[in-house]
């Protein structure tokens, strides 16, 4: 974990080399990321309201000199895969589509056996030490570290191994992530399973990100007819999900109605995958059958 650090710091002071990076890899032929190109460091998605603000104010100033340098892995097979630099690599995608002259990208490739031993959980920790920075830009959260350690644990498991770290490791844990403490270690660990059920889905949506949700599907011809509700997480389906499709379809003079849903959690998700999507479905088609209206529900990509 020593050298991770060093590996870092080279990489930020522009000691490790840089090669020019075409960004359109990383994304398909609609503009959408595509997820076998990156290495998923953070345990929450792109924040889109973010890469909306950078682009536009981009744009209208002319200035794009500050955007950053990215981090990739070469891994075997000559694959190459986006570590740090997602939200970047987005806003230059976009600034391209729009026209607006942009320098070419250029970024680091890091070797995923020789620089970073062949272990994924070296991949993160190195995500993550480029993530922790003086300047705030998304910040590197409890959540991303929780997962550097779960990832380590996997491996030792994988490994034959107890999932356990020694003394020695947790030392190195912590002189990663200094605001950690060995307590913080074993209570993680302790009750991995429950954090696991706690953590927010990979897909992690703004408020403005969910309008645009709701907007979009508004826009489908197939639900012109239909009123749109606010997103709701899954938890408020049955609750005011159901209050607010009579409510709506009475306000607006309409016997139709699409219930937008989303899991904030990753409990949501779980709970979604087993079972609840049909107990959901039953209810929408027991009430729209009594009441002769039409209430359907969509849920929004949470991975």
């Amino acid at each position: 974990m020593t050298n991770i650090q060093n590996l870092a710091r080279r990489i930020r002071s522009g000691e490790y080399p840089r090669v020019e990076v075409d960004v359109d890899h990383f994304f398909d032929e609609y503009g959408n990321p595509l997820r076998d190109t990156r290495v998923q460091v953070r345990d929450h998605d792109r924040d889109i309201d973010r890469i909306d603000r950078a682009v536009d104010k981009m744009q209208a100033s002319g200035d794009t000199s500050k955007i950053e340098d990215l981090t990739l892995i070469r891994f075997p097979l000559d694959q190459i895969k986006l570590l740090n630099g997602s939200h970047t690599a987005e806003m230059t995608y976009i600034l391209k589509q729009r026209g607006i002259d942009v320098k070419p990208s250029k970024g680091c490739i890091v070797d995923f056996e020789r620089d970073l031993g062949g272990k994924l959980s070296n991949a993160l920790a190195l995500g993550n030490a480029l993530n922790e920075i003086e300047v705030e830009k998304g910040d590197v959260q409890d959540n991303d570290i929780r997962k550097h350690l779960f990832q380590i644990l996997d491996e030792k498991i994988e490994d034959g191994l107890e999932p356990r770290l020694t003394d020695t490791e947790k030392d190195e844990f912590i002189r990663l992530y200094p605001r950690i403490s060995r307590a913080t270690i074993g209570q993680w660990i302790s009750y991995r399973d429950d954090i696991g059920g706690r953590r927010e889905p990979l897909i992690n949506y703004t408020a403005g990100a969910l309008q645009v949700q709701k907007t979009a599907l508004e826009n489908l011809t197939q639900y012109k007819d239909y009123v749109v509700l606010e997103p709701r997480t899954l938890s408020a389906a049955l609750e005011t999900g159901v209050e607010q499709a009579f409510r709506r379809m009475q306000e607006f003079n309409k016997r139709k109605c699409l219930v937008v849903l989303y899991c904030k959690t990753r409990a949501m998700q779980d709970s979604w995958e087993n079972g609840q999507e049909e107990r959901i479905q039953d209810e929408y088609v027991s009430l729209s059958e009594y009441y002769d209206v039409t209430i359907e529900y969509q849920m929004l990509r949470y991975e």
